[in-house]
């Protein structure tokens, strides 16, 4: 009687605020490249405030012949609780699949293909964490010469936030996000082809409309 009693009292101690709820998802990505098929595995920990901390990702590079090129894991900053739930929500500035859609809160998707180094290949940016007032945070993985992606340091770290504008012609790209109440930050990158080399070369306040 009293093993019973325990059992029950652990399980409603096991509900409070600390408690967690896994849960499995699973989207492909057929329409973000003409060379690859994208797949992304999560397992997220969900909390009481539907959000999820440190959930396991795992994205799959295939090829045209859905065989495996590459994967990649890493675990998650903090998600919301609709993130990764549909393919639908995702960018490729190589296929042209919801290029021109809305961004909202600074969101471009949970998967973005874009020519970020600008040599005619495509990289990705993946959602790492939902973030806050500036949008979410991502992970970039530059293509190298063998087909193969590899985690930029410097934009994942530097950068941040996925760009609101890619310059082929002056090979720069700018990211514009939420400072203050009536402002927005513009940072402007610069790559160098030849040293294979990013740096901040503009930083500067944008007024936003009232």
């Amino acid at each position: 009687m009293k093993q019973g009693f325990l059992l029950i009292l652990l399980f409603f101690l096991c509900l409070g605020t600390n408690s967690q709820v896994l849960t499995n998802g699973h989207l492909v990505y057929s329409n973000l490249s003409h060379n690859h098929i994208y797949s992304v595995t999560i397992i997220k920990k969900l909390n009481d405030h539907t959000l999820a901390s440190n959930s396991k990702l795992t994205l799959l590079v295939l090829n045209q012949d859905k065989k495996i090129q590459q994967r990649i894991s890493f675990n998650t900053g903090l998600l919301f609780e609709d993130a990764y739930t549909s393919n639908k929500n995702a960018r490729s500035y190589v296929t042209g699949v919801n290029k021109d859609t809305e961004v909202s809160d600074y969101d471009f998707g949970d998967l973005i293909i874009a020519d970020l180094n600008f040599d005619e290949k495509e990289d990705i940016a993946i959602k790492y964490d939902s973030g806050g007032n500036g949008g979410p945070v991502y992970n970039f993985y530059l293509q190298d010469k063998t087909g193969n992606f590899k985690l930029s340091k410097y934009l994942t770290n530097r950068v941040c936030s996925f760009p609101f504008y890619i310059d082929n012609r002056h090979k720069t790209i700018a990211t514009q996000i939420h400072a203050n109440v009536s402002q927005e930050g513009r940072k402007t990158f610069k790559y160098n082809p030849l040293t294979k080399k990013w740096r901040l070369v503009k930083w500067e306040m944008i007024g936003t409309k009232e």
